[in-house]
């Protein structure tokens, strides 16, 4: 009777660790990452959903709010929604969430580039300098490296 008793309760047992184990799997699965959201957020700026994009990488840096990757794309949404609107809340969020990415990583070469253009393209080219001689320092082989050094010269005269 003992065994019996034993085996039904350690068949009892494997059944509910099998549960156990598939429930967690589960949650595992259904649990987003930071880069689950950044993803997302990737997609729905393609298709032109520049708020949804925003609420999503928002999303992801709940999760990682030192991802400066994350940031990076915040301030690229928020320049989208600068052009779309042409409202200058949007470019100081830009220039926010680029500076963000740079006191996380202040070699992230995507964020000097991004940051760099904004100043740029803004009018104030002296302050794009700083940045784009930085990206180049970090990354000297950088695809539009000829174009940055150009958008350098033409600052500098």
């Amino acid at each position: 009777m003992h065994w019996c008793g034993g085996h039904i309760k350690g068949g009892i047992m494997k059944k509910i660790l099998l549960v156990v184990l598939a429930l967690t799997i589960i949650s595992c699965g259904q649990k987003k990452s930071a880069q689950d959201y950044f993803n997302k957020g990737a997609q729905l700026i393609e298709k032109g959903e520049i708020d949804k994009s925003i609420e999503y990488y928002q999303q992801g840096l709940k999760l990682e709010p030192r991802s400066a990757v994350g940031h990076n794309l915040l301030g690229m949404a928020y320049r989208s929604k600068f052009n779309q609107t042409g409202d200058s809340e949007w470019k100081k969020k830009e220039i926010a969430s680029f500076e963000t990415a740079l006191e996380i990583n202040p070699d992230y070469m995507n964020a000097l580039v991004n940051l760099g253009a904004t100043y740029y393209y803004s009018g104030e080219k002296k302050e794009a300098v700083r940045y784009f001689k930085h990206a180049l320092e970090v990354y000297p082989k950088h695809p539009e490296a000829d174009q940055i050094k150009k958008m350098i010269t033409e600052a500098e005269e």
